[in-house]
């Protein structure tokens, strides 16, 4: 009988399982955690890891592990890092994952594995394609205990997004801002998800959330013809509609706000920060993140002396 009648397997076959076993050793014999494989791993999800306390409780809390094995994904370093190239498929499914998502690299001769976050902040974006780096630094192990508990606890960017946006307009308006949620009763506002008040002027607020590709500008398009008609039929003045996005990248590239009668529209580009305290922070000139509204007045743990000059489509610019 020939040998190609025989079942086969490759070595690229081979190479994954070996990552995967790799990456399963590491985190039960120094992580002490659970690691579960998928069956099915070509959508982009090789494994979970579900976290335990010391002593063997789990709360729940997953990692979502997406493996690659071999010297092919270990042949573009820097003296810090490994780079590891992907596509925009694979990015936008992680970047819409339940869990967060990590990246390992396996180098089964030494028999290391190296994780990073998938997180936009730290996606490099190519004509082609996208790169993120992955910090040597990072070794899967008992050392990683720390960080990777931290990553496994963050909160999902559309849970947080519109608190930390109600924080945000509470300093960007030194707190004199009266704001009415979507439930508010009655409800004499439409399509945007709060209105605020400051004296007798009204402000249509809302934002929206950069993908992997930037902003939908169809969705911008309807927020405009909805302002048009809260402005007709209740005389609103204003429009504030943020720009978030994880990556400085596509808040670069944000619109110029239309002309519309009789209303005034700021469009507001705000960095989502995930690490640590969930915030937004708005993007000044030379993008530089703006540290205070007003002398003396600072936000945060930056220091950067930012002029605030937002997009105004009455062609004023304000500090």
């Amino acid at each position: 009988m020939a040998s190609s009648s025989l079942p086969a397997t490759t070595d690229e076959d081979i190479q994954g399982r070996t990552g995967v076993h790799l990456v399963g050793l590491k985190v039960h014999q120094y992580l002490k955690w659970i690691f579960r494989e998928k069956p099915t791993s070509d959508i982009g999800i090789d494994g979970e890891i579900e976290l335990r306390s010391p002593s063997g409780e789990s709360h729940g809390r997953l990692i979502a592990v997406q493996i690659k094995c071999g010297p092919s994904y270990l042949r573009e370093q820097t003296s810090n890092s490994i780079v590891y190239r992907g596509d925009y498929k694979h990015l936008r499914y992680w970047s819409n994952y339940a869990v967060p998502v990590i990246v390992v690299l396996c180098d089964p001769v030494e028999s290391i594995c190296w994780w990073q976050a998938v997180d936009m902040q730290r996606i490099h974006f190519h004509e082609k394609g996208w790169s993120l780096e992955v910090e040597k630094k990072n070794v899967l192990g008992e050392s990683a205990t720390e960080a990777l508990t931290t990553v496994a606890a963050r909160l999902q960017k559309k849970d947080i997004i519109e608190l930390a946006l109600r924080d945000w307009i509470g300093w960007r308006f030194e707190h004199q801002m009266r704001l009415a949620s979507l439930f508010a009763s009655p409800r004499d506002y439409h399509w945007f998800s709060h209105l605020g008040a400051i004296g007798d002027e009204f402000y249509m607020i809302d934002y929206v959330l950069a993908d992997v590709h930037g902003f939908q500008l169809d969705a911008v398009k309807q927020f405009m013809r909805h302002a048009q008609g809260n402005h007709s039929e209740y005389k609103y003045e204003h429009v504030l509609l943020a720009f978030v996005s994880e990556s400085i990248h596509h808040l670069l590239s944000i619109p110029e706000p239309p002309t519309l009668a009789g209303i005034r529209i700021e469009y507001v580009p705000l960095l989502l920060q995930l690490d640590g305290e969930p915030r937004l922070r708005e993007m000044g000139k030379d993008s530089k993140l703006v540290a205070f509204y007003e002398h003396g007045e600072t936000i945060g743990e930056y220091a950067d002396d930012v002029t605030l000059m937002r997009k105004s489509s009455d062609g004023r610019s304000s500090a």
